[in-house]
């Protein structure tokens, strides 16, 4: 790639990054719960800067942040030992997300997150800042690749061209297809 553009795309996802922790810090203090963390940060990496990769769509995200956050809220109840019950959460997160093809790496992190918080919440206190988290995200994420990378998020694969109806001529138009 090109340095200027690289400026451009690095320069436009650090304002980006910017933005979007600026409007969670702020939402905070509007729905009185912490919908910001670690393991959020580094979602937000990977929507702004690849997106196309299998392991930042929506479905990824939200429920492998989702399905972890609610494992340890479960092992935090469940399991009196904090050790054994975070090797557990992690473990079994890890497990359930290929399971459910839902692999998100940064969302392996929420049980370590819960467990060093040593916090005991009730548990919609962890699940709905990580729904609501992990939703501005998607969306945030959308608006950001339609207005600066001229691209729809989720990217999805590509459209194969139509094939012609009977009685009309193929298309000489060879340039690759779009989004």
């Amino acid at each position: 790639m090109h340095l200027k553009h690289r400026l451009r795309d690095a320069t436009f996802a650090g304002l980006a990054a910017f933005v979007a922790v600026l409007c969670l810090s702020y939402l905070k203090s509007w729905a009185h719960f912490m919908v910001l963390s670690a393991p959020l940060g580094a979602t937000l990496v990977l929507l702004l800067l690849l997106p196309s990769a299998p392991l930042s769509r929506p479905k990824h995200v939200i429920f492998g942040h989702l399905l972890t956050t609610s494992l340890a809220v479960a092992g935090l109840e469940l399991m009196p030992d904090p050790v054994l019950g975070l090797a557990t959460c992690f473990g079994l997160g890890i497990t359930l997300m290929v399971l459910t093809d839902t692999l998100h790496p940064p969302a392996g992190a929420n049980p370590i997150l819960i467990y060093l918080s040593g916090a005991h919440l009730p548990p919609m206190d962890f699940i709905l800042p990580t729904l609501a988290g992990t939703l501005f995200m998607v969306g945030f994420a959308s608006l950001y690749h339609r207005a600066f990378t001229h691209r729809r998020y989720p990217f999805g694969p590509k459209v194969a061209p139509k094939e012609p109806a009977r009685g009309q001529a193929a298309s000489t138009d060879t340039r690759p297809a779009t989004d």
